[in-house]
């Protein structure tokens, strides 16, 4: 596996390098994407090892990994941002640009397609009820690698007392005192917050814990855990009864998904 998996790193090292006359922002930001990438790969492997996949199975979760935010570096370059809302779906533009470039030449087609699902898949709100277990099995393993990522990135911005304030993880919004209304009820009926009702930075943290109820397998649990990624999220808000009841709440859930 090793031999092919550095063949499809040099593959997609050359495509994120064809693309040339970048802003220094710019460049800042594909590198952030490029490590992303990297790290995700690293992490869908990971997670297919703790599961007890086999060898063919890894590579493939190794390659959705890789090339899941293949999109991004075209978004980059044409729309200069990294907002769907603004730009287009980045998913849907991985798979227009996978199947335009020939970056799986050793697979068979229903390797290809199941590579194209799971990506497609990675940043919906909800999964497609039309898929096989399989198909769910590596649609879930990358939505739980891709946001344990976000997480250690996150956890890691927020126990930097040091780290220079970064509008792409707090949206420009106030710091916020209490969780709005509409967020407090989401997490704690059990749902994932929406970010329309999102108002400050405090219910972006909210939010953020409410991803626990989007990840799907126990090994996922058992990583977020060691990392301790809601304690950190958790120490860096302000703490009032709503909040202390939501962290309770996420704490008990994560536990109960470990034991399970």
């Amino acid at each position: 596996m090793e031999k092919r998996a550095d063949l499809a790193l040099k593959k997609f090292n050359d495509y994120v390098d064809s693309f040339s006359g970048w802003s220094e922002d710019q460049i800042k930001n594909l590198e952030i994407k490029r490590e992303h990438s990297f790290r995700v790969a690293q992490l869908a492997t990971m997670l297919a090892g703790k599961m007890e996949l086999n060898e063919t199975e890894t590579y493939l979760a190794y390659l959705i990994g890789l090339f899941h935010d293949i999109g991004r570096f075209k978004q980059l370059k044409e729309f200069n941002t990294f907002n769907d809302a603004k730009s287009v779906d980045h998913a849907d533009y991985a798979v227009e640009i996978l199947k335009e470039n020939n970056f799986f030449e050793d697979l068979d087609e229903g390797q290809i397609n199941l590579i194209l699902l799971a990506i497609s898949q990675h940043n919906k709100l909800g999964l497609s009820k039309k898929m096989s277990d399989k198909e769910r099995l590596f649609a879930q393993l990358i939505r739980d690698a891709d946001k344990l990522d976000i997480l250690r990135v996150l956890t890691d911005y927020y126990t930097n007392p040091k780290a220079t304030p970064n509008h792409t993880l707090t949206w420009e919004m106030p710091r916020g005192v209490a969780v709005s209304p509409k967020v407090s009820k989401q997490i704690l009926n059990g749902d994932l917050v929406s970010k329309d009702t999102v108002a400050s930075e405090l219910d972006i943290k909210v939010m953020q814990l409410s991803w626990v109820y989007d990840l799907n397998y126990r090994q996922s649990f058992e990583v977020m855990v060691e990392n301790r990624y809601v304690d950190k999220i958790y120490n860096s808000m302000p703490k009032n009864d709503t909040v202390i009841e939501i962290y309770r709440k996420i704490k008990v859930y994560i536990e109960n998904k470990v034991i399970a």
